[in-house]
């Protein structure tokens, strides 16, 4: 950074500055109340130019007589947090004993470079914001150009000319007229050539500011907000992001499946955290720090995955776990704090590969439809209308729905039709099958045997864990760890008589069915059960 002189600032203070000091950034210039004047009169009337007006009375020059003279003159000011902005990139930094940044820049400013940066942002004109059009160059005082987009806001481009600074500034509240000219109040100081020049000013744009000013990289900045990883990415110091365009965010959409047809449907945490998966796996990292691309596997930000790094006749690709490539687009795209490479393909990690899989599967109440020997849980969950409660029947994530999706898995302990058959011998000759449960009482009790049989969340055998398991009854069940084996056996109310996992891991969509051979029993059916000896 260059050595500033040191000023000292005289701060002019006008009779209406109290009046003015209310929040401007809630008017538009034409509806103030404050009297034209000159633009100089209206830049001193407007609380949120403070800093605005502490640079011209710290430039040399005599700017503020040049801004009462004939004119006419249109004046694109920047707000205090713009030059609070400028201040700290500069490399000054607000703290309690010497104040704002803005503050120690402008007391230490060398007064004519603070002259060509506040004349750049003056044009011999009288502009108002309908007279901007796209593409516009705009000739100002200090000698430079300014070029002019128009959406739906106006924005200002300096001598960095990067629109992917996003951009590099905005007109925020327009058209404060004067008599001798217009005032619009922007966000970003606005910098010449030789003012880049003089201060070393890095104008190259940060990896954030390219995604999130790249038109086709639109889907790529929105599923970065939508993952939560706009901090992380602002906080890179170094690296290179493979950024996949727009396209191949489609293609992406269109490899999920029909229930995938934007960024909008992934809606549950389930899928944001694959979204943030897929987007950190983008993301290459280096040790030292460095960008360059070599061959072979390169570390991602996603923890324990690597992309390949193809060279392909001296083109580079990048392999995923996919049999494709991305290819580059565009290449070296050079930012602040690293590079990126604009690529065909959204890459996919083995957590997404496994997620497709996942769509692909059945629900939890397919898979016992489909299982043969449990033909008898088909039937009395059918009898009990609990059907809903294992059906994948929608993505959302809804902790009061009473079915389970692959966002809010289950557990179910599935007992088999040998085991429902000695639970009908328990229950005595009255009982040959589930048709036999047909008072309200009856269809009650199977109803809380039933629960009795599922936990919320995916729990596969090499996650079971000796130790108590909370059952959609609001019972628990005991796991219970078999001496001398790797194996687990499930324990009820009965206290006697524990289940055996005879088939682990039947997995489902939204869950993990383990079939078992003794239907659990919690205290109300063993109530039940002898009540019928009475």
């Amino acid at each position: 950074m260059k050595t500033f002189r040191i000023l000292s600032i005289t701060l002019s203070m006008l009779a209406l500055i109290g009046f003015s000091s209310c929040d401007d950034d809630d008017i538009d210039g034409s509806d103030t109340l404050i009297g034209p004047g000159t633009v100089d009169t209206r830049i001193n009337t407007i609380g949120s130019l403070s800093n605005l007006n502490a640079a011209i009375e710290a430039a040399s020059g005599d700017i503020a007589t040049t801004l009462n003279g004939t004119g006419p003159f249109t004046v694109f000011a920047p707000n205090d947090a713009a030059f609070e902005t400028f201040a700290t990139q500069v490399g000054f930094e607000a703290n309690d004993d010497d104040g704002s940044a803005a503050a120690q820049l402008l007391s230490a400013a060398d007064a004519d470079l603070l002259a060509q940066i506040l004349t750049y942002h003056v044009v011999a004109d009288n502009i108002e914001a309908s007279g901007f059009s796209d593409g516009q160059t705009l000739t100002t005082v200090q000698g430079g150009s300014l070029s002019v987009a128009v959406g739906d806001d106006v924005f200002l481009l300096d001598a960095s000319n990067l629109p992917e600074t996003n951009p590099v500034s905005k007109v925020t509240q327009p058209n404060f007229y004067a008599d001798n000219g217009i005032v619009h109040i922007i966000d970003k100081v606005l910098l010449p050539q030789e003012a880049i020049d003089a201060l070393d000013f890095d104008i190259r744009p940060t990896l954030l500011d390219w995604v999130t000013g790249t038109d086709d990289l639109s889907s790529l900045a929105a599923a970065a907000t939508k993952a939560g990883l706009v901090d992380a990415i602002a906080d890179l110091e170094s690296a290179r992001v493979l950024a996949p365009n727009n396209e191949a965010f489609e293609a992406l959409f269109d490899a999920l499946g029909d229930d995938y047809n934007d960024l909008d449907d992934f809606d549950n945490s389930a899928e944001i955290e694959l979204l943030s998966q897929i987007l950190l796996y983008h993301i290459l990292s280096s040790d030292d720090g460095s960008t360059d691309l070599v061959t072979g596997p390169a570390m991602t930000l996603l923890e324990d995955n690597t992309v390949d790094v193809v060279d392909n006749a001296g083109a580079f690709e990048f392999g995923d776990v996919t049999a494709t490539n991305a290819t580059i687009v565009t290449d070296g795209i050079d930012s602040k704090n690293g590079v990126v490479s604009v690529i065909d393909k959204v890459l996919l990690p083995q957590a997404a590969l496994d997620f497709i899989a996942l769509l692909g599967s059945d629900d939890l109440a397919t898979t016992v439809v489909n299982a043969p020997s449990l033909s008898t849980l088909e039937e009395a969950l059918i009898a009990t209308d609990l059907v809903d409660v294992f059906v994948d029947a929608t993505n959302m994530e809804d902790e009061e729905a009473t079915n389970f999706t692959y966002s809010r898995n289950a557990t179910v302990f599935a007992p088999s039709n040998d085991a429902f058959v000695d639970l009908f011998d328990a229950l005595g000759a009255d009982y040959t099958s589930i048709a036999s449960f047909d008072t309200e009482e009856e269809l009650e009790l199977l109803t809380n045997i039933l629960l009795y049989h599922v936990v919320a969340g995916k729990i596969t055998s090499a996650d079971l864990a000796a130790g108590t398991l909370t059952t959609l009854s609001e019972k628990d069940l005991e796991v219970i760890s078999v001496i001398g084996s790797e194996n687990f056996v499930i324990g009820d109310a009965t206290n006697d008589v524990n289940a055996n996992i005879t088939t682990p891991d039947v997995l489902a969509r939204n869950g993990v069915a383990h079939i078992v051979d003794k239907v659990l029993l919690p205290q109300t059916a063993i109530t039940f059960i002898d009540s019928l000896d009475d």
